[in-house]
């Protein structure tokens, strides 16, 4: 008995390692499919320029795309237009080279009888000019523009410009009328794209001006990010507005043509409601609207608007009423041109931190920020003793040990104003010029509530003109409390009256 049951599991036992051995003797339970292999009968045309679109014709192409590769000489096409079981169009790729074309379909690989004649592409060299006015012409430089002016044109921006000829290294045109733009040359169906030129105008730059600071005083994001030509960087102020631009300078303003913006990558929609202005004022009182951004402007390049305004403009600058002035890149563009500032006539708006034009003496600290001059007297005279910090603009010849043209007084603007802040209570305030002679706050008080003084230097000439080498205001013989002053600005005006419309307004 015992034996038996001992066979018996053998026997059972070999069952299972049958089973196990018909089981793997069978294989996995699958189909094989076989794909016909493709015919290809003709393509065309023969020959092409990058981006030419070739026609594949035959059959058992099938229909998944995805499935097939094609080959100019052993260089992949990428671009595949359509594809269908007799027929395939590809657009040759930029460096394929002469020879046969092959489809891979699957596994089936065959290649075209013929060769396929390779046109080698166009390059852009140089032009002759990166900028022009309408009806001038232009010459571009370059190799494989060919010798067919039918398959060649020109564009700025969207519109199309006069091709007078074409060579195969050379390709003239005449600047359209229209504004500033991409310079676009198509030759068949390649595109090259060209510089950003510039119609009937010029890029304008100057003193960069802005708002003081940033959100999280972070030096990244401060005014200069805007015009660093990257991308990546951008403005972001303290505050929900903000703005940043240029200063052309003293005696030159602008016509502006054309602007060009780009966005903060992550906060694009921040720039709608922004407004491109102009302004002829320091303080900008006198700001003209170019252009309000009504749509998102597109990231990572620039949106351009052109500019209708006959206006010219010495300060041109990005506004940003919201939004924390999230601006990447500004440019603008236009045509500068010198003006005569009148003898006499004095502007001084303290808008750029590198605003050298007036400086303390007595050792003051001097600083440019939110739009004032800011001295601070000297610590060491906080000793119960009189502070004294005067501002200085030229004396005797120079400033700062730098030589300096006169002053230049004039009967016609005979005001001289300061409007400034915190002015000391108990101390001296009188300008001391060459040749005149002024008493301690011997200023006139019209419009002391607004913070404005001002002298009539008319009471202390006679002559019509008169050049002066010493121009300083004296602060000097402080005992009251004040650690320091602000000026906003320092001007001449024709007439009281002039004075008090520019305080009211």
């Amino acid at each position: 008995m015992k034996l038996y049951k001992i066979n018996r599991i053998a026997f059972f036992g070999l069952m299972v390692i049958v089973a196990i051995v018909s089981a793997c003797e069978e294989g996995p339970n699958f189909r094989e499919f076989e794909y016909p292999a493709p015919v290809v009968e003709d393509f065309s045309p023969k020959s092409g320029r990058p981006g030419t679109e070739v026609t594949i014709s035959g059959s058992n192409f099938g229909e998944l795309q995805p499935a097939s590769e094609i080959k100019f000489n052993g260089v992949i096409a990428d671009n595949i237009i359509s594809y269908s079981n007799n027929a395939i169009v590809v657009a040759v790729p930029d460096d394929a080279g002469e020879g046969p074309i092959e489809l891979k379909v699957w596994m089936h690989v065959k290649t075209t009888s013929e060769n396929f004649e390779f046109i080698p592409g166009a390059k852009l060299g140089s032009l002759s000019a990166g900028k022009g006015q309408p009806g001038e012409m232009v010459t571009v430089t370059g190799t494989n523009f060919g010798d067919d002016p039918g398959i060649v044109s020109v564009t700025i921006g969207d519109v199309e410009a006069e091709v007078v000829s074409v060579s195969n290294d050379q390709i003239v045109f005449v600047i359209p009328d229209t504004g500033s733009g991409q310079l676009s040359i198509m030759i068949g169906p390649q595109t090259l794209t060209g510089p950003f030129f510039l119609v009937g105008g010029e890029k304008l730059t100057g003193t960069l001006i802005g708002h003081t600071g940033s959100w999280g005083n972070n030096t990244a994001t401060m005014v200069p990010a805007a015009v660093d030509g990257d991308f990546e960087t951008f403005v972001d102020a303290p505050s929900a507005t903000g703005y940043v631009g240029y200063d052309l300078g003293e005696g030159k303003v602008a016509k502006v043509t054309s602007v060009r913006y780009a966005p903060r990558a992550s906060h694009p929609q921040r720039m709608v409601g922004g407004e491109i202005r102009g302004a002829n004022d320091p303080s900008f009182s006198d700001f003209v609207v170019l252009h309000t951004i009504s749509e998102t402007p597109t990231v990572g390049e620039f949106s351009e608007v052109q500019i209708g305004e006959e206006e010219t403009f010495r300060y041109i600058y990005y506004y940003s009423p919201d939004g924390y002035c999230n601006i990447s890149e500004i440019e603008f563009y236009g045509n500068l041109e010198i003006e005569e500032v009148p003898e006499g006539k004095y502007t001084f708006e303290f808008i750029s931190p590198d605003d050298k034009s007036w400086l303390p003496s007595q050792n003051a600290s001097y600083e440019v920020k939110d739009g004032m001059l800011r001295v601070t007297f000297d610590p060491s005279q906080f000793d119960g003793s009189k502070r004294r910090a005067d501002i200085q603009y030229i004396i005797n010849g120079a400033l700062n040990g730098e030589a300096k043209d006169p002053w230049v007084y004039t009967k016609d603007y005979p005001i001289l104003a300061f409007k400034m802040h915190n002015r000391p209570a108990e101390g001296n305030i009188r300008p001391d010029i060459r040749d005149a002679s002024f008493g301690n706050n011997d200023y006139k008080k019209d419009f002391e509530s607004q913070d404005v003084i001002y002298w009539d230097l008319s009471e202390k000439y006679t002559e019509d003109r008169k050049e002066l080498d010493l121009v300083q205001v004296k602060i000097a013989d402080i005992t009251s409390d004040e650690t320091g002053y602000e000026i906003d600005w320092i001007r001449t005006f024709k007439s009281k009256e002039e004075l008090e419309s520019f305080i009211n307004n």
